[in-house]
């Protein structure tokens, strides 16, 4: 019984490490991507977030606003109610890639990031690098993001080994 569960493990540790690793196997421009994507549109749908630390994890969750013209308003409810809008220049780079995928519009992606993409069935994977002159270099290891409809994780890896993953249940 034993080694079934280590194999299963593994085995599940090897396919999602594979499909990782591959979208960066596939470079893409933003012309090409504007032309694979599909039409995302304004959402509200719920979301948990995990974010992992050397030696800690927090896990939050609750509401999730994509205004397409305006940009994104997270609604945590737990483990302590806050809202988070990426909708002013505050927060300007998170809203700039995310209205800039939705939109189609990649002129801030294109100049901060290689693009990769990967597409399969009616599922896609986009995943930004930060180019070497970028700011977000300084900070990005990479970002990907999954989709259908609708984008449905973002992960976020940092230089410093942080991880953070947003999942979105909008269907």
């Amino acid at each position: 019984m034993y080694k079934i569960a280590i194999s299963t493990i593994f085995l599940f540790l090897t396919v999602f490490s594979c499909a990782y690793a591959n979208v960066f196997e596939h470079q893409t421009t933003a012309e090409k991507l504007a032309n694979s994507l599909p039409e995302i549109n304004s959402v509200s749908c719920k979301f948990t977030q995990e974010k992992k630390f050397p030696k800690s994890t927090l896990k939050s969750g609750g509401n999730f606003h994509f205004v397409k013209e305006r940009g994104v308003i997270f609604e945590t409810l737990y483990p302590v109610k806050t809202t988070t809008s990426y909708t002013s220049a505050n927060n300007s780079q998170i809203n700039n890639i995310i209205k800039g995928i939705a939109n189609k519009d990649y002129s801030f992606i294109n100049k901060n990031f290689e693009l990769y993409y990967e597409k399969e069935a009616n599922n896609w994977i986009v995943a930004l690098k930060p180019k070497a002159k970028s700011p977000a270099a300084q900070q990005l290891k990479n970002i990907i993001i999954y989709g259908n409809r609708n984008i449905n994780q973002i992960d976020i890896n940092t230089l410093n080994g942080n991880y953070t993953k947003i999942k979105f249940d909008c269907d």
